[in-house]
């Protein structure tokens, strides 16, 4: 019976080793096409524009209805965001992205520009709140344009994905890169958002991904006693963006929330992330 319970052990051992190899061989390949095409986006921001209009976002929502902004992170662009926009359209909600160049930029104009694209689409869609996503980079900018205090009484919901509210051990490889300068463990920036709490009426909910290792561990789980955590096994940080059982989540976490503004105050609350 030992010998047998041994054996399982070993094969567990070995399936999840071959699975987080597996898991690391395809964030190497994103890895690999987002390094490439990223002097095009560096280099005055080419490749796609921050003003083109989603074709999933709607003008004049209903008004119960949240639009959901979509921002993405270092390098990106509005196509990191393809199967997530797809599937939250599929469930009826309205869908937009921003884009911008990583460099020559800062934390603070990019919460410039996050703060105008709530106001610009809360505006197109007649909607009284946003809910906000963001992945890596841009959930540190978005914790900045809310602790500012500019975005209060506009968001509903925050879903941050693997996002470095703690740093990246690999911040110190773009030093000539501002907004990655401030990514460092306990950097300025950092440690200010940390003791900046979450303003009422917002549920932020932090995903994180078992197998990072661009934001390892618990680096991207804010220190707010507000947020909610889930974190998924076999998932690496790109691949946050592409993992069904992820974007089932951010569908599912956003269409109960507008079933519950739907409902009315007695059914706003949503059951906790597990």
């Amino acid at each position: 019976m030992a010998a047998l319970q041994v054996l399982a052990s070993a094969r567990a051992a070995v399936q999840a080793v071959a699975r987080a190899a597996v898991v690391h061989g395809n964030e190497a390949a994103m890895l690999m096409s987002v390094v490439a095409l990223a002097p095009l986006r560096m280099v005055g921001g080419r490749g796609e524009s921050a003003s083109n209009r989603s074709p999933h976002l709607k003008a004049r929502t209903a008004p119960t209805t949240c639009p959901v902004l979509l921002v993405h992170g270092l390098a990106g662009t509005k196509s990191s965001w393809s199967l997530v926009a797809q599937t939250l359209s599929a469930r009826g909600l309205t869908v937009d992205a921003i884009a911008y160049p990583p460099v020559g930029t800062s934390m603070e104009r990019l919460a410039d520009q996050l703060v105008a694209e709530v106001q610009t689409i809360l505006s197109r869609t007649g909607a009284d709140k946003a809910h906000l996503v963001g992945h890596s980079l841009d959930g540190v900018v978005i914790a900045q344009a809310i602790a500012g205090g500019r975005l209060d009484g506009m968001v509903d919901t925050v879903i941050t994905l693997g996002s470095p509210f703690g740093g990246s051990p690999w911040a110190g490889l773009l030093p000539f890169v501002e907004i990655v300068r401030a990514l460092r463990p306990g950097s300025p920036l950092l440690q200010r958002l940390a003791s900046a709490p979450v303003p009422d009426g917002v549920r932020w909910l932090a995903v994180t991904a078992a197998l990072d290792i661009i934001v390892p561990g618990l680096r991207s789980v804010p220190t707010h006693a507000e947020v909610e955590t889930i974190t998924f096994g076999d998932v690496g940080h790109l691949g946050l963006l592409v993992s069904r059982q992820v974007i089932s989540y951010i569908a599912a976490a956003l269409s109960a929330r507008e079933s519950a503004i739907a409902a009315g105050p007695s059914m706003r609350l949503l059951p906790s992330a597990s």
